[in-house]
């Protein structure tokens, strides 16, 4: 069980779970002067074979709704549709008696990695890299560097399973496997160029595309619904479970929910935690039961027939992630022991993962003469029957691919000045000024509209970084030393929750009136104010694209926009010398010397007003956590390094 302020109970989501992976590399390299040219040859080859189990959602995972935000949402309807609701969690019958949350899933059957179905093939991945360099020294002076790598994987993808007909909607007419990526080629080209007669001037350039792999475990699902039915553990969706209570209803969409009708979702319905799970424990065995396995070799009849909706698939085109890196910069030995340095930087990344997508829309919302419908892509089954039916073309839940495309620049000044070691001291000083800029569906840049992903491209990272870190030799054998880093706040975007705006499927909505992530980017307080009124007096009370009326925001009278890092860090050392062979070296650390809270995990989904009015936006729920002292709460740490 997971709450909010990191509060959590029990199994996680993703137990049971055990890997047995193993490694064998094979690399090789040559190194070749001739002349003014000195080149670099060579390649790598790794056999990866792993397997294992994943129990995860066992029984399910279920959320629940908070009885704040109930109340807040029905108000004076409350105890009508919720007679037994809980004003605060002191016991397990509590629980039971919350609302259940409309989604989630169950898992379903044998949880063994890779699932059955041509396992041998299946759980070894083989990875091929080749690569050729050359230093050419043109001039004393200058120096030209230029290189070509190529790199292949084989089983990133499932190529071994060509999609069903079923797929057809969604992934188009051509249904063979996602297409390999046979051409990840990398050159990059650079350059150094030593100004003038001094030696003390350098200038700098380079140049180069990067790939970077994927992730194994996010083509095991996929095996499980592509390959014959009961093939592996699936998720089993809420809308797949029916009905079996006289009275509940979609309260969202002010109608009943006849008994044997799918449970909607995206919605709140009058049933609780206790009666779905009791609804649950009756028809789970069941389900459980047509989809086990019959010809674990058959692929006439694939899962995603039998279950109508599914999880992780690969689209046929899935390019793999790269970034084209480029800088140019100069370095400048001031004194004869300073040396000072100015680089700009330019990453692109192409082609980043938005994340786990639903590409059937299961709830998108079109309307239809003028009502709001649920629209999905493969049309929603209506009946039990269909839903039976292999070969009926309609679908229960959503059907979700790893969809990339994504992108994302980052842009900085770097400016270092290296004071060496000499004259019992030496100080190390960096500054980054940055613009950062991207998508990222799982952290600050969430996509709010299924129509328009980039509508949620905007700033990221915070925009200033300065780290400075020194080392004094002391009289009497000590060493003094200290860190010192500063980050500023990062960019944020104000979330609306359980509203979606265009009724493209997703039920959070960015406020309209800040860009997105325009927070700490050129808007502040007092455009966040405005943004909420405008949208109590535009919005508020009115349908959103479902059709559900939307909810009146109300800010806290405290709040933050995040919080900057501060970090101060002091080591003491004394030196001890027996003989001059043994050395003892005794040190003593204080980290975060000034205590500084650096809040974190702040919540930045706007508040609607309530009968009993509560407030999380802007608000902390914890500090920084102790990563080997620095940033957390104050530290003290002593130890001894002997040396011989």
């Amino acid at each position: 069980m997971v709450g909010s302020s990191n509060f959590a109970v029990g199994d996680t989501s993703n137990a049971t779970q055990g890997r047995d992976l193993r490694r064998f590399n094979f690399i090789d390299g040559l190194t070749w002067q001739k002349g003014a040219h000195r080149f670099r040859f060579g390649g790598e080859i790794e056999y990866a074979p792993g397997t294992g189990f994943w129990g995860y959602c066992d029984p399910g995972c279920f959320g629940v709704l908070s009885p704040e935000y109930i109340t807040g949402i029905l108000k004076a309807a409350t105890g009508v549709f919720f007679p037994n609701l809980p004003s605060k969690i002191t016991s397990n019958a509590d629980l039971l008696n919350l609302p259940v949350g409309t989604g989630g899933v169950a898992g379903i059957g044998d949880p063994s990695q890779p699932p059955p179905y041509n396992v041998d093939q299946a759980k070894v991945n083989n990875r091929f890299r080749i690569y050729g360099q050359d230093t050419w020294k043109i001039r004393p002076n200058f120096t030209l560097n230029y290189g070509l790598a190529w790199e292949y994987e084989s089983t990133l993808f499932n190529n071994d399973l060509p999609r069903p007909q079923y797929l057809a909607p969604i992934y188009g007419p051509d249904l063979s496997p996602t297409h390999e990526n046979a051409r990840n080629f990398s050159p990059s080209l650079g350059f150094a160029w030593n100004v003038g007669k001094d030696n003390k001037t350098v200038v700098r350039a380079g140049a180069g595309i990067y790939y970077d792999t994927e992730d194994l475990y996010r083509r095991l699902q996929e095996r499980s619904f592509l390959g014959p039915v009961g093939n592996g553990r699936i998720q089993y969706p809420f809308s797949g479970f029916t009905n079996i209570y006289p009275g509940i209803i979609d309260i969202a969409a002010q109608k009943p929910v006849p008994v044997g009708a799918p449970l909607p979702t995206n919605t709140i319905i009058n049933m609780t935690l206790g009666q779905f799970l009791a609804l649950q424990a009756q028809e789970q065995p069941v389900i459980a039961a047509s989809l086990a396995p019959k010809n674990l070799n058959d692929l006439s009849v694939r899962g995603i027939q039998r279950f109508k909706s599914a999880a992780q698939l690969y689209p046929l085109s899935y390019p793999t992630n790269r970034s084209y890196q480029m800088n140019v910069g100069v370095q400048r030995e001031v004194r004869r022991d300073l040396v000072v340095s100015v680089d700009f930087v330019r990453r692109v990344f192409v082609d980043t993962l938005y994340g786990e997508i639903d590409l059937n829309r299961y709830n998108r919302f079109l309307k239809v003469n003028g009502v709001p419908t649920r629209s999905p892509v493969i049309p929603q089954c209506t009946s039990a029957a269909q839903v039976a039916d292999v070969n009926a073309e309609c679908s229960q839940g959503t059907i979700t691919f790893w969809v990339p495309g994504g992108r994302g620049t980052y842009n900085a000044m770097l400016v270092k000045a290296n004071k060496r070691f000499a004259s019992r001291y030496q100080v190390l000083g960096s500054y980054a000024l940055a613009a950062q800029n991207g998508i990222n569906n799982s952290g600050g840049n969430p996509i709010t509209n299924l129509d328009n992903y980039f509508a949620n491209y905007g700033p990221q990272g915070p925009r200033h970084i300065l780290n400075v870190s020194a080392l004094v030799d002391l009289p009497w054998g000590f060493q003094f030393g200290f860190n010192s880093f500063f980050a500023s706040r990062g960019p944020v975007q104000p979330l609306i929750s359980g509203v979606d705006l265009t009724g493209s499927g997703i039920t959070t909505a960015a406020l309209p009136g800040i860009p997105n992530n325009g927070l700490n980017r050129g808007y502040g307080k007092s455009e966040l104010a405005a943004a909420v009124a405008a949208f109590n007096q535009t919005y508020a009370g009115k349908p959103d694209g479902r059709g559900q009326a939307m909810p009146t925001l109300i800010l806290p009278p405290n709040y933050a926009l995040g919080d900057n890092t501060t970090n101060q860090d002091i080591r003491l050392t004394k030196r001890f010398v027996f003989r001059e062979r043994y050395k003892l070296s005794a040190f003593g650390e204080m980290f975060n010397v000034f205590n500084i809270a650096n809040l974190s995990g702040y919540n930045f989904n706007l508040d609607t007003v309530k009968a009993l009015q509560t407030f999380s936006f802007g608000q902390p729920t914890q500090r920084a956590t102790q990563v080997f002292g620095s940033g957390g709460p104050r530290a003290l740490q002593v130890g001894a390094r002997f040396e011989f």
